[in-house]
Parts: structure tokens; sequence; C-alpha cells
């Protein structure tokens, strides 16, 4: 039998992108349906420093990126969230919490704080309208935690 030499690694990010643009689409519309953004921060922590994850990576941020867009955030706020948790944050909380699912638990819940209080600065620096604090958010959160323990 002869082996296909296609390398099929590059078309996997291509089409987990469509599909989160899709999903987001959805979550839109239906505004109770999680857009998963913190398990996808959760996701692009844990695999950063994997060579062979970098395009999926790279797909993740351009769905965060969109998800920003398409709730009226400020652009790349996940991004600015992402290289403050990760400089400052990440090494000391792995090293202070030993139980893998209270971690997870914690970089969701620190996703969701951090990206709140990052808009909330942009906010008020660019004198715009402050992002509300609603049942979304804990709603989102809710589901995150709950998609990661199962």
């Amino acid at each position: 039998m002869q082996r296909s030499i296609i390398n099929y690694q590059p078309i996997v990010p291509i089409f987990l992108l469509i599909g989160l643009i899709l999903y987001e689409s959805i979550t839109s519309i239906y505004v109770y349906i999680t857009p998963l953004a913190g398990y996808i921060f959760l996701y692009i922590v844990e695999n950063i420093k994997k060579k062979e994850k970098r395009w999926i990576i790279v797909a993740l941020f351009i769905y965060l990126t969109y998800f920003e867009l398409d709730r009226d955030f400020f652009v790349f706020s996940s991004l600015i969230l992402f290289l403050i948790y990760y400089r400052f944050i990440h090494s000391e909380l792995k090293a202070t919490i030993a139980c893998k699912n209270c971690l997870k638990i914690a970089i969701i819940f620190i996703y969701y704080f951090g990206f709140y209080i990052i808009n909330l600065l942009f906010a008020l620096i660019f004198n715009y309208q402050l992002p509300k604090l609603d049942i979304a958010y804990i709603v989102f959160l809710i589901s995150d935690i709950v998609v990661v323990l199962l």
C-alpha cells in the first residue's frame, strides 16, 4: 500500500476557526449559549509551549478577537490579558495550587474577572460606556467551569 504524503496538520486550524466562528455567530443569536471563551483561554494557557499546537493557538486567538468584536468589547483585550497573565500570574498560580481541576477553575475565573477589569480600564481611559457585569458573565463562567470538569 502507498502512504499518503499529504500533511493534514495545517488544515485542522482552518476548519477549527471556521467552526468556532460559526459557533460564535450562533452564540450571538442565542444569548445564553456560552461562547466558551474561558475554556479556550485555558486551552491556550495549557498548550502555549507545544510547538505542534501553534497554529491551533493562533486560530483560537483569532476566535477570541472575533468574540470581542462581536460582543462590543475592546479588541485584543484577551491577548493583553493573556500576556499579563502568562508573564506575571501563571507560574505563581501553578506553584500555589496543586489540584489540577482547581487550577483550571482558577484560570477560567481569572480570565472572566481579568477580561472585565481590562475592558473596564479601557472604557475609563477612552471615556466609553462602562461594561456591565450582568448575569451573562456568571452564566458563562459557570458553564465554562462545568465544561472543564466534565
